[in-house]
């Protein structure tokens, strides 16, 4: 199946297709979910050590570190309680450990040295060690291409345990360069937990790490049938309720991706009071700005203006990581920018002032960018500048081991309201050009899993300013081209039917118009560019 078709079919609803794969979700998930990792420990802990590695694999953090302190309290000599403990504090897809961090991996592995050990045993620990290998957070990606190499001997050497493969495909996702096109390691990755998957079909981690290998442009449609069963198979996590989210964020599939987040952020609630965290859950606010993408996609604008309430009322999180920052930053930017509230957008404030974003820097350029583009777009050219120059000031000062993605988004950013102040001080030639260099550039390396998608995408505002400037045509194959990558997002499907109605072109404005009223036919109309195209 081509990935045009396999588009082409989602955005038509192939509702048939769709209840067939939640039939299927229905058998398996009748399945058994906890993993089996065999250990040398004592039989009393087996049990315990199955459901913390089954936790490990939706990433449930708080509580396998729970577990496996209890397991190694429970039984001294499990030296595999302390690799799990170790496993916990390293977050492959996420953040880059602290020095700190680091520095509590390798005290915590150094302690399984001297305990009996198998020879697969022994592997597993001598491998994550490759990572722990040093608290020099400048080396983070040398190390985790040091455990990947060393999983690889892993796998090789355990062919008859499902989980060397399992945790193997992990290491491949967290060495991936994420300028890599080709998606070599991603699909290397997904080839092992299919092998999987077909004797463990509902398999927490394969699912998981499934949607993450295909949380691509053109790939996701490879995992709709993960995202389907995924919640299912693992129903004690928040993270797991919340992932398929992922995979209908690429495909537009918004009602589902509202569901899916509806039920992680309900459920990180309930497990903030269950687990009696200091904070609310991090993985909450993680749904919450994934939920405000999906809401604002489909103009459910007084919903999203509620769930923004609800995020300015958590004034404490259980950690301040760097999904905190990002949600906190970015939901109120998606909240003004998406509805094209220009004047809101240049006037935002921090939602959480006492918030330590000293640490984030990148989460702060979010904030500055939504203002510096409101007032560009506004006229307020003085502000614009204002704000351009705390990006730039911010970008400067952004340590050296921030991962590539955010440090090419602040440039981004940077040139995008470069691009505005251009044009609204009359520079068309050179506003368009530093327009369509962003827009490049934002699409040479691929997301990060904590966003849904960026704020507000380079391409998408380059086509805005080839409208506003005139080239109608233009202007309707960049729209194209950003629904090719992100289907069903709605600005890009009204400025597309803008630009296609200009262009002459009636009929496949009112294919678009057709989507777009259909896509927020439970939403609010009154939004500016809605009304006046749709009715």
């Amino acid at each position: 199946m081509t990935d045009r078709l396999a588009v082409s079919l989602i955005r038509k609803g192939f509702l048939l297709y769709l209840a067939l794969c939640t039939w299927v979700v229905t058998v398996q998930a009748q399945e058994s979910t906890n993993v089996e990792f065999e250990t040398s420990c004592s039989p009393a802990v087996q049990d315990k050590f199955n459901e913390a590695v089954t936790l490990l694999h939706s990433f449930e953090y708080p509580t396998t570190t729970r577990l496996f302190r209890e397991i190694s309290e429970q039984d001294p000599d499990c030296a595999m309680a302390y690799w799990g403990s170790a496993m916990s504090i390293w977050h492959p897809l996420w953040a880059p450990p602290s020095e700190a961090d680091l520095e509590a991996g390798a005290e915590l592995l150094s302690k399984a040295e001297n305990l009996e050990m198998s020879l697969r045993e022994t592997a597993y620990v001598d491998a994550l060690k490759s990572f722990f290998s040093s608290s020099d957070t400048s080396t983070h990606l040398q190390r985790a291409r040091a455990y990947e190499a060393q999983m690889s001997v892993v796998y090789a050497d355990n062919l008859d345990d499902p989980e060397s493969a399992v945790f193997y495909a992990l290491a491949l996702l967290a060495s991936a360069d994420p300028r890599d096109k080709t998606y070599a390691p991603q699909f290397k990755s997904a080839g092992l937990l299919n092998w999987v998957r077909s004797s463990q079909p509902t398999h927490p981690g394969v699912l998981h790490f499934l949607i993450h290998s295909y949380d691509f442009p053109g790939l996701a449609h490879l995992a709709l049938g993960a995202a389907l069963i995924y919640a299912d198979a693992a129903p004690n996590s928040a993270h797991a309720q919340h992932m398929p989210s992922h995979i209908f964020t690429r495909l537009g599939l918004w009602n589902r991706s509202l569901s899916s987040n509806h039920d992680s952020t309900r459920s990180a609630a309930e497990f903030t009071l269950r687990a009696k965290l200091p904070g609310h859950y991090d993985e909450g606010l993680h749904s919450i700005d994934y939920l405000m993408y999906a809401m604002l996609q489909t103009a459910r604008d007084d919903e999203a203006s509620e769930l923004l309430g609800q995020l300015a009322s958590i004034t404490r999180t259980d950690t301040e990581n760097f999904k905190v920052a990002y949600t906190y930053a970015a939901s109120p930017a998606r909240y003004a920018l998406e509805r094209r509230q220009w004047k809101e957008a240049s006037d935002l404030q921090f939602i959480r002032k006492d918030f330590a974003w000293q640490e984030f820097g990148w989460a702060q350029s979010i904030h500055y960018f939504a203002r510096c583009i409101g007032a560009a777009r506004n006229g307020d050219l003085h502000a614009a500048r204002r704000d351009l120059a705390t990006l730039s000031r911010l970008q400067s000062e952004l340590p050296h081991t921030t991962l590539p993605y955010w440090q090419s988004q602040v440039q981004v950013q940077i040139d995008v309201a470069k691009s505005w102040i251009e044009l609204a001080e009359g520079s068309r030639t050179d506003a368009l050009a530093i327009a369509s260099t962003a827009a490049d550039l934002e699409d040479a390396v691929d997301k990060h899993p904590v966003t849904p998608g960026e704020v507000l995408p380079a391409r998408e505002l380059y086509a805005d300013m080839l409208f506003e400037t005139g080239n109608y045509a233009e202007s309707l194959v960049q729209y194209r081209t950003v629904l090719k990558g992100s289907p069903n997002r709605l600005n890009a499907l009204l400025g597309a039917a803008r630009a296609a109605n200009k262009s002459g072109d009636s009929e496949l404005a009112e294919r678009l118009k057709r989507m777009a009223r259909e896509q927020t036919r439970h939403g609010n109309h009154d939004r500016v560019g809605l009304r006046e195209l749709l009715d």
